[in-house]
């Protein structure tokens, strides 16, 4: 059995378009969830109403993203789960079929990106989204092995999730992306960029550090609690201070110093539940990380992946 599981919060109208294409995806034993995270939308109604017992809805009583993630994870039954967010969309029917075919051919992979196209081009990667260590010109059509993944959308297999304990529940929301990937690549798993899986974002994302709002807070504090749990205090040092120096420049530009100063308190000081996580990153994982970052393409078997 495949599992996706969709997160979600007052966002019906892109839900609705994303059940649909979910639903049409070529699988003859999918289990649809969708974690609601406290909508006050009339999302759950909605769920119950138009798409029945095909759905599995959990309601949850409060707010969190990355505990979102997770509470629809550990409900999945399925041993590969397709994880996206409440605005993608499908229109390869073929999907999950590529994706069982990788892990089949790759036992060594856990998580499998792909592409995240816009609306405007829904064959193109998204560019602003481009976070990966390949170049975009030379990686985007081509498989390769990385160290980032875009939380919205992946195939992971739920081994893998119980292995590594999934999201940090402490984060809520934002960078809990590089956290996890860092806990896979220290335990031995590798990720994948695929170009023949695509999915399409409905509403693109715009670069929130250059406005002011909640998340701007999250992505500072998050970015010091990962340096807390994986590295060493040089490597650390060197990993926070260029981020915290180009978040202190935007947040006087854009007006968010409040923020960005909140954000350097709490990622200095965190909570025990942070500090009990400090186990700095082995040379041989940090080894492989650089490997990883000087890029590798791997050598997919087209014929399994497309099937």
């Amino acid at each position: 059995m495949v599992s996706v599981v969709i997160l979600t919060h007052n966002k019906k109208e892109v839900l609705r378009q994303s059940l649909a294409s979910v639903l049409q995806l070529d699988w003859p034993d999918l289990e649809v969830i969708v974690v609601d995270n406290v909508s006050s939308d009339g999302t759950g109604e909605m769920v119950q109403a138009e798409f029945g017992r095909s759905v599995r809805l959990i309601r949850r009583s409060v707010d969190s993203p990355t505990a979102g993630r997770n509470e629809g994870f550990r409900a999945a039954t399925g041993e590969i789960i397709l994880s996206i967010d409440n605005d993608m969309v499908f229109h390869d029917k073929a999907a999950i079929r590529k994706a069982f075919a990788l892990f089949q051919s790759l036992p060594e992979v856990g998580l499998i990106t792909f592409k995240i196209a816009g609306a405007a081009n829904p064959t193109e990667h998204v560019r602003k989204h481009w976070w990966h260590p390949v170049p975009y010109e030379s990686g985007k059509d081509h498989f390769f092995y990385t160290d980032y993944f875009s939380e919205g959308a992946i195939f992971v297999r739920k081994s893998v999730i119980m292995a590594t304990g999934g999201y940090d529940d402490e984060f809520f929301g934002a960078f809990e992306g590089v956290d996890l990937a860092l806990k896979l690549v220290r335990d031995g798993f590798r990720i994948l960029y695929s170009p023949t899986i695509t999915c399409v974002e409905l509403v693109v994302r715009n670069n929130i550090e250059l406005t002011r709002t909640p998340w701007n807070y999250f992505y500072l504090r998050n970015k010091i609690w990962t340096a807390w749990k994986h590295y060493p205090l040089v490597r650390a040092l060197g990993f926070v201070t260029p981020r915290v120096t180009r978040d202190l420049y935007r947040s006087i530009i854009y007006g968010w110093t409040d923020q960005f100063w909140s954000g350097v308190r709490d990622g200095l000081f965190p909570p025990r539940a942070i500090r009990a996580q400090r186990n700095p990153l082995t040379g041989e994982t940090w080894s492989r990380v650089r490997a990883i970052r000087r890029g590798q393409f791997c050598e997919a078997n087209n014929a399994r992946t497309t099937a």
